[in-house]
């Protein structure tokens, strides 16, 4: 009976242990790398803004109608330096140049601000026609000037004021301009219309200006889209130009030194400003459809992050050593900080609780060995005391002999043909080895006349044909070892006649 309990137990506990299955990981959504960190709001409408990293300042133009001001701001704290300082004329554009000179396009002039002494010198560079756009090159002392009236783009010397060259003429008005200066060169975009075989084509173009010479040294086409190439930022490690095509909702991509569009980033919301990080090498792209900021990844071609400003926004300043953006939008500044990026590790999901791993010797009691000579009691049937005692005859019992080789007890003499034992049970020792039907045999299983065959526990379950596959050699070798000792004790015992003293 103890056999066929160990082998029981061992199997179900085989037959019921799940393949372990290593809970599910998913990465975690990476957390925005852009935080809002304050507004800026002067008084009136702000129309501009230009950043100093070097002196921690951002300058903001404002008008109220009536009142036009120029508000400096600490980029650290956010909170204004002095007081607003009153100008003649909207500053609608301005760019910094070299030695803290800031340059603000009034109309049809442009005055400096000197950012040491806090003062306005108006009428510093006369304009015929109006300023629309301004980009300085402060290594090389010059100062771009797209002229919307005239048509054209100017470079100037920022040491006497004089005209570089002449003015480059352009078939419709500047609508982009931006400066590499690596190369020393000004990059502005025009769009325009032209009636061609009774139909009207748009041409966008960007347009390139030697700073040295102040000629068109070369042109790249940009499609024939209306509302098309408006604002242009350049990556200057990189010689790669960037232009937004504002209806076309996309970004071309430009090779400075071959001059060919080389490719295209979608980005919706009609993108008008932009700016270019080169320390992230990350484009910002201003939506005056959406009201916010793309965050591009060039290299990837794709839209990482979304910033919200204000409404329409229609100018970028950027920041590259604090990598701060801030963006004119709404009549306000928005002030964006990068974050440093931090690793993260996958998430485990809450998977199917897996059960732990148990074999026999987990699961099923180890038998302690004993001496074979031991005179301890033979596990019998139970003799139910109500029970009268069988008198029908039975047939011979086989006669049993040791399953172990090893055995020295000599084999039992054939039972007489009345089997009844004077207890009154019945069976209660035959059938052990493999066959039988005895209760020791642990079922019904047939076995061998020579006690050669499987166990009795084994037998009981069916033999090999039904063992789950989890039931290696290793356990099979545990549970017939535990399934010898208890042999050899039974027959041991049964060679002395099957009783205790």
């Amino acid at each position: 009976m103890r056999t066929a309990l160990l082998t029981t137990a061992a199997v179900l506990a085989l037959a019921g242990t799940a393949a372990v299955v290593p809970a599910a990981t998913t990465a975690a959504a990476p957390a925005p790398l852009h935080e809002n960190l304050r507004t800026l709001t002067p008084l009136g409408a702000a129309l501009d803004a230009e950043v100093d990293p070097a002196a921690d300042r951002l300058y903001v133009s404002s008008s109220d109608g009536t009142a036009h001001r120029l508000t400096v701001y600490d980029t650290t704290t956010g909170a204004p330096v002095g007081e607003p300082v009153e100008l003649p004329a909207p500053a609608t554009v301005m760019a910094l140049g070299a030695a803290g000179t800031l340059y603000l396009g009034l109309s049809t002039r442009i005055a400096v601000y000197d950012t040491a002494t806090r003062t306005v010198t108006d009428d510093r560079l006369p304009v015929e026609g109006s300023v629309s756009l301004l980009a300085a090159d402060p290594g090389q002392g010059r100062l771009y000037v797209g002229n919307q009236a005239a048509r054209s783009v100017t470079v100037h010397d920022t040491g006497n004021g004089a005209v570089v060259g002449t003015p480059v003429v352009l078939p419709f008005h500047p609508a982009g301009l931006a400066v590499d200066t690596t190369s020393h060169t000004g990059y502005a975009t025009y769009v325009g219309g032209a009636v061609e075989n009774g139909s009207v084509v748009y041409r966008n173009i960007l347009n390139a200006v030697d700073g040295t010479t102040g000629r068109l040294t070369g042109t790249v086409s940009l499609g024939t889209t209306a509302l098309g190439s408006m604002g242009v930022t350049v990556d200057p490690a990189g010689r790669t130009g960037y232009v937004a095509n504002l209806a076309a909702g996309t970004v071309s991509v430009v090779d400075l030194a071959a001059l060919e569009v080389t490719g295209t980033l979608t980005v919706d919301g009609n993108p008008k400003a932009l700016a270019y990080d080169p320390g992230t090498t990350t484009l910002y792209a201003a939506r005056t459809g959406a009201s916010s900021v793309a965050v591009v990844d060039p290299k990837a071609g794709t839209v990482t992050e979304t910033i919200t400003t204000g409404e329409r926004p229609a100018a970028l300043a950027l920041d590259p050593a604090e990598h701060t953006l801030y963006t004119v939008a709404g009549g306000a500044v928005t002030q964006t900080v990068r974050k440093t990026p931090t690793p993260t590790e996958p998430t485990p999901t809450q998977g199917p609780t897996d059960p732990t791993p148990t074999g026999p010797t987990s699961t099923a009691p180890t038998p302690t060995p004993t001496d074979p000579t031991s005179t301890g009691p033979t596990p019998t049937a139970t003799t139910p005391t109500t029970e009268p005692p069988t008198q029908e005859p039975t047939a011979p019992a086989p006669t049993r002999t040791d399953a172990s080789p090893t055995s020295t007890a000599p084999a039992p003499e054939p039972t007489p043909t009345d089997s009844t034992s004077p207890d009154g049970t019945t069976g209660s020792t035959t059938g052990g080895g493999g066959g039988g039907t005895g209760s020791d045999a642990g079922g019904t299983g047939p076995g061998t006349p020579d006690g050669t065959g499987p166990t009795g526990g084994l037998a009981a379950t069916g033999g090999g044909s039904t063992l789950p596959v989890a039931l290696t050699a290793a356990s099979l070798a545990a549970l017939g070892g535990a399934a010898l000792i208890l042999t050899r004790r039974r027959a041991a015992q049964e060679g002395t006649g099957g009783t205790t003293p």
